[in-house]
């Protein structure tokens, strides 16, 4: 009820103050607003806004009302005085009116000093939170609650977020003075300031969690297994459409542990609500980067050395050499520089050009037919049919090629070249010889053309034996003299001309023996010639004017 009486007198107050202005203003011009100002003003912000309220002022009054009611009663009585004078001056009038709020005004700054004297000051924040008319308690209390309701988001690549609460790692506010030393530091007779700027402090928050918990919470998150982590990889050099160039480097998804749980641990102390791992640099990194000097300049030397392509084709084989086989057989400085070296170079140009005759050559190789006589397969083998890389002319082509960044696609340079690529690579033009049956079948684009007896080298001597194997028409010629081993006395051993001569294996070749009377059966063993195929006339006749140069030749015992 005090409270009350009081709140009620001072409001009594005011509006005698207000009255004795308007009765100042009946008795002069002096200008309402400029007097009533001053009353507004002082009343306005001294009890109503800087203290709050005025129950919340006459709350706090109280235990000055002994000031308060001489201070009043002093003011009523002036006025008193003045309004019985009747026809005193409006200036003092307004002088006793300013008097009267000035004491009002005096006792209301006192009475919010005392207010604040053990709360902060209006516009006061603590670590971000308004305790503005707060006690300590009261502000620690929020500082608590807050701390309660604590929760971290721990944030990772391709936006993925995990929260850990407090709850859960043990957190908790253990109040340590802090906030009250803030409060000591506050003069409480500067407690107007607050009304016209803002204070913010930061305190110490006294905060305690279980580390192990919090170590726990995030290796419990799924993007912390390492199932779930990609490796980073690195930034490196490839051929792409005849050029070197930089693939770009990964980042991965692979946290190290060790760095995001200091990052968060850091963060948790400091109540902070948000952790990055990218930002705490957690992930591992690419060791090289698409940026990396050693890198780039490295891809500027093969580029300028090895800007080569050479596709050799073998049928519907190809075999590609390109710049990065090529950069390889450079040479290079300690600093990645290309450095002239030709002995090098060739040294590796030869080793390939070889590999490729290792891989690619099929003269003297084993072939598979079918016999005509027959039906059933046979296996040929040796003879100089087929194709054959000449070494050194490929080696020198290569090289210009390089010289020159060549791209281009070509076959390598042979000294010997099959009719055609593949497992039957005699085609379908052929000359069959049965050495068993001393019986020749040609063929043609896989034809029969003609067939005939024949009698080959005489078989019981070794030197004239016809040799097996598949070989190629050398060449044709017409009317030729085919002599044997030079004698001493300079005549030779025979000397047998002929119409048709087609050479395929040395001096062993096909023609005409117009000479004999009969072919085939057994002459060959004991009566035969010393190595060639000796034909009927009509027979070599229709072969000369069918066969070419490089026609497969296949000869085979049965035996």
């Amino acid at each position: 009820m005090k409270k009350k009486t009081q709140q009620k007198k001072l409001q009594q107050a005011e509006e005698q103050a207000k009255a004795a202005v308007r009765q100042g203003e009946a008795e002069q011009t002096q200008p309402k607003s400029e007097m009533e100002a001053k009353i507004d003003s002082a009343m306005e912000k001294i009890i109503q806004d800087t203290i709050g309220s005025q129950a919340e002022a006459a709350a706090y009054r109280e235990p000055d009302k002994k000031t308060i009611k001489m201070q009043k009663k002093a003011a009523k009585k002036e006025m008193r005085a003045e309004e019985k004078k009747g026809k005193k001056t409006g200036i003092k009038i307004a002088l006793g009116i300013t008097g009267a709020v000035v004491i009002l005004a005096a006792a209301g700054y006192g009475a919010g000093a005392y207010y604040y004297k053990d709360k902060f000051f209006k516009g006061t924040t603590v670590n971000h939170i308004a305790c503005g008319n707060l006690t300590v308690e009261q502000a620690e209390d929020l500082i608590r609650k807050k701390v309660e309701d604590y929760s971290v988001q721990v944030q990772f690549r391709n936006d993925q977020t995990r929260e850990i609460k407090g709850q859960d790692i043990g957190y908790a506010y253990v109040s340590d003075g802090s906030v009250q030393k803030l409060l000591d530091e506050q003069n409480p007779f500067t407690w107007i300031t607050g009304y016209f700027r803002d204070t913010d402090h930061e305190a110490e928050e006294n905060i305690q969690y279980d580390k192990e918990a919090l170590k726990a919470q995030l290796q419990s998150f799924d993007c912390m297994q390492a199932a779930s982590m990609e490796a980073p990889t690195d930034a490196y050099i490839t051929f792409q459409e005849n050029q070197f160039v930089i693939v770009d480097e990964t980042a991965g998804t692979t946290v190290q542990e060790d760095v995001i749980l200091s990052a968060l641990e850091q963060a948790v102390a400091g109540s902070e609500e948000s952790v990055s791992a990218e930002e705490a640099g957690a992930y591992a990194a690419p060791a090289v980067t698409k940026e990396d000097p050693t890198l780039n300049h490295q891809r500027d030397v093969w580029n300028s050395c090895a800007a080569v392509t050479v596709t050799y084709t073998f049928g519907d084989k190809t075999e590609v050499l390109d710049g990065m086989t090529v950069k390889e057989w450079m040479t290079y400085d300690e600093n990645g520089n290309y450095v002239e070296d030709p002995a090098t170079l060739e040294a590796r140009v030869t080793e390939f050009v070889a590999w490729l005759a290792e891989n690619y050559d099929t003269v003297g190789r084993d072939r598979t037919i079918t016999s005509t006589a027959t039906g059933e397969p046979i296996t040929v083998s040796g003879g100089n049919y087929g194709f054959q890389i000449n070494q050194l002319k490929e080696k020198a082509q290569l090289l210009e090629d390089i010289a020159n960044h060549a791209v281009t696609v070509r076959e390598p340079v042979y000294s010997k070249a099959g009719v055609t690529y593949g497992e039957n690579d005699i085609g379908g033009t052929y000359v069959e010889i049965d050495l068993t049956s001393q019986h020749l079948w040609f063929y043609k684009d896989g034809a029969l053309l003609m067939d005939t007896d024949f009698v080959s080298g005489t078989y019981v001597m070794r030197d004239r034996r016809t040799p097996g194997g598949v070989y190629s028409l050398m060449y044709k010629q017409r009317n030729q003299v085919l002599r044997g081993r030079k004698l001493e006395d300079g005549t030779y051993e025979y000397e047998q001309p002929v119409k048709y001569w087609m050479p395929f294996n040395g001096g062993i070749g096909l023609h005409d023996a117009n000479w004999r009377y009969s072919f085939g059966g057994s002459i060959y063993r004991t009566s035969g010639s010393h190595g060639c195929i000796n034909l009927p006339t009509a027979a070599a006749t229709t072969i000369y004017e069918n066969i070419e140069a490089g026609c497969p030749v296949v000869c085979f015992y049965r035996e």
